[in-house]
C-alpha cells in the first residue's frame, strides 16, 4: 500500500507554479465513491431570437477569493454581461473563509455554485474525488480559448492525480515564486546590502529592526496554518521537506527540518512584530504596506499588495530573489466549475472569458502572475512590472526546486496544522525538537490514513 501513496504522490509534484496559502477546512468525504462528474458540454450555437446572447437572462453565482486577481476581474465584470448578457452573482470571501464555505456547500448539494476559484496544491484533489467539479476538457477545447497557451505545468495541476485519462476538473489563473521584499531606503541609511543567503538577511533585519521607531527587521506569516507554505522555502533551504516520497515517511523532525524551523522562529521572535502568531499574509502586507518593516518574504503574484503604487513604500520598494536560494514555483488559484451547477455552458462562458488570453493579457498588464506564456513573452503585460521584480521572478524559476508549497497529501489543511504547530514553538522559542517529534508522529497518522483511502 505504501508504493501505491508513492505513486499518487510522487505524480503530484506535477501541480506546479500556487499561493499564497491560507489555511482551509477539510473537505467532507462523500458519502460513496462519487461518479465522475459531467462534462461541460460545448456551448451552444446562438439562438437566431436571441442574435449573439444566447445566455441572456440567465444569472451565475460566481464566488472568488479576495485576491488581486479577483479586484481586477471584477472591474471588468460589466463588459462580460454586456457581451454575453449574463448577469453575475459575484461574491468574495477571504482564502479561509472562501475554502470552508466550499466545503461546505458543495458537499451540502442544498445551494448552487456556478463557478468558484480554488487551489490546486489544497482543496482540488480532495474536490475531484468527492466529485465536486465538472469535466472542463471540452472547454478547453474551444479554438479561440487557447488552452495550449497555459504554462503545462499549471495546467496540468487540474489533472486527477495519477490519472492518465486527460481529463481537466479547472484552467490555471496565477503562478507565483517566494520572493524577498525589502526597503531600499532603510538599507542605504545603514549601507546594508541586500542579504543573498540567509545569514545575511537574519544579520541584516536583525540590525534594521527598531520598534521604538515604528519599524521591524522582518515581517512574514505566523500564523500556524497559513505560516507553512511561506515556511517550505527555508525548509528546502535547509535540505528539508515534508516527507521522504520514497518511503512515505514524514521528516518534519529531522536534522535538516529542526533546523529550518528554529531559523524562522528566531527570525520573528527577534526581528519582528508583535502579534506575529496571528499573522496571515494579509496582515503581513498591511505591516510592510505601511512602513512598519524592512524585509518580507512572499509571494510575487501578491506585490501590489506590498509595495504597489497606493502604498506608503511604492518609493522605496526593492525585490529580489528569495535568500533561500531554494524556493518554489507554483500554480496558487484557479477557476473550476461545481458538477452541481444548472448553468454549466454560461459558466463556460464565463470561464473562457475570465481565463482568456485577452483577459489574462489585461490581468498580467495589471502586474499579477499569469499562467499564461502569452502573456509572459509580451513585453506590454509586464511593462508595468518593476524592473527588478522581473528579474526575481526569472531568478526564481531558475532556482526553483520544488513544485509545491505545502505537503503533498489529500488531507493538506490537516497536515498544515500539524506542521504549523512547530512554527508556532519556534517562534515562541519553545523546545522545537520536541514539538518537530510530536507533529511528525501526527502527519505520519495522515499520510497513513490517506494511503489507506488511497487504497480503498
Amino acid at each position: 500500500m505504501k508504493k501505491a501513496l508513492s505513486l499518487i504522490l510522487c505524480l503530484m509534484m506535477v501541480l506546479s507554479l500556487v499561493a499564497c496559502a491560507a489555511p482551509a477546512a477539510e473537505a467532507v468525504p462523500a458519502a460513496d465513491a462519487a461518479a465522475p462528474a459531467a462534462p461541460v458540454a460545448q456551448a451552444a450555437a446562438p439562438a437566431e431570437e436571441t442574435g449573439d446572447k444566447p445566455y441572456a437572462g440567465q444569472t451565475i453565482r460566481v464566488i472568488l477569493a479576495s485576491h488581486d486577481w479577483t479586484d481586477a476581474v471584477e472591474s471588468k465584470l460589466e463588459e462580460f454581461t454586456t457581451r454575453t448578457g449574463i448577469e453575475i452573482e459575484f461574491e468574495v470571501y477571504p482564502e479561509d473563509q472562501l475554502s470552508t464555505k466550499l466545503n461546505v456547500e458543495l458537499a451540502s448539494g442544498g445551494a448552487y455554485i456556478d463557478v468558484f476559484m480554488c487551489r490546486p496544491l489544497q482543496e482540488v484533489q480532495q474536490f475531484i474525488q468527492n466529485g465536486y467539479l465538472a469535466d472542463v476538457t471540452a472547454v478547453r477545447a474551444d479554438a479561440e480559448f487557447q488552452a495550449e497557451d497555459f504554462i503545462q505545468a499549471a495546467a496540468d495541476s487540474y489533472l486527477r492525480s495519477g490519472s492518465t485519462d486527460g481529463v481537466y476538473y479547472g484552467v490555471p489563473l496565477v503562478t507565483e515564486r517566494q520572493v524577498l521584499y525589502y526597503r531600499k531606503d532603510l538599507l542605504a541609511a545603514k549601507g546594508i546590502a541586500v542579504p543573498t543567503n540567509l545569514d545575511e538577511l537574519a544579520a541584516a533585519a536583525a540590525a534594521l529592526h527598531d520598534p521604538a521607531n515604528g519599524v521591524v527587521g522582518f515581517v512574514g506569516r505566523g500564523l500556524a496554518n497559513a505560516a507553512v507554505t511561506q515556511f517550505s522555502a527555508y525548509l528546502y533551504s535547509f535540505g528539508g521537506d515534508f516527507f521522504d516520497f520514497n518511503t512515505n515517511t514524514a521528516t518534519i523532525n529531522t536534522p535538516e527540518a529542526v533546523k529550518a524551523f528554529t531559523y524562522y522562529g528566531d527570525l520573528l521572535r527577534k526581528s519582528g512584530p508583535d502579534g506575529a502568531l496571528n499573522m496571515h499574509w494579509q496582515q503581513a502586507a498591511a505591516v510592510y504596506s505601511t512602513g512598519g518593516a524592512a524585509f518580507c518574504t512572499d509571494a510575487d503574484s501578491i506585490w501590489q499588495s506590498f509595495c504597489g503604487s497606493d502604498t506608503d513604500v511604492y518609493e522605496n520598494a526593492g525585490f529580489a530573489v528569495s535568500p533561500n536560494n531554494s524556493t518554489w514555483n507554483i500554480c496558487s488559484w484557479g477557476l473550476a466549475i461545481s458538477a452541481g451547477s444548472p448553468n454549466k455552458e454560461a459558466a463556460a462562458e464565463f470561464m473562457k472569458w475570465a481565463a482568456g488570453v485577452e483577459m489574462t493579457k489585461y490581468i498580467q498588464t495589471s502586474g499579477i502572475s499569469s499562467a499564461r506564456n502569452s502573456s509572459w513573452n509580451d513585453p506590454a503585460c509586464t511593462a508595468n512590472y518593476p524592473a527588478e521584480m522581473l528579474a526575481a521572478i526569472q531568478k526564481g524559476n531558475e532556482i526553483a526546486t520544488k513544485s509545491y508549497d505545502r505537503p503533498l497529501t489529500t488531507s493538506v489543511s490537516k497536515a498544515r496544522d500539524a506542521i504549523g504547530t512547530v512554527i508556532t514553538t519556534a517562534i515562541e522559542g519553545g523546545n522545537v525538537q520536541a514539538a518537530a517529534d510530536k507533529a511528525n508522529d501526527e502527519f505520519q497518522a495522515i499520510l497513513d490514513a490517506d494511503l489507506a483511502a488511497a487504497a480503498g
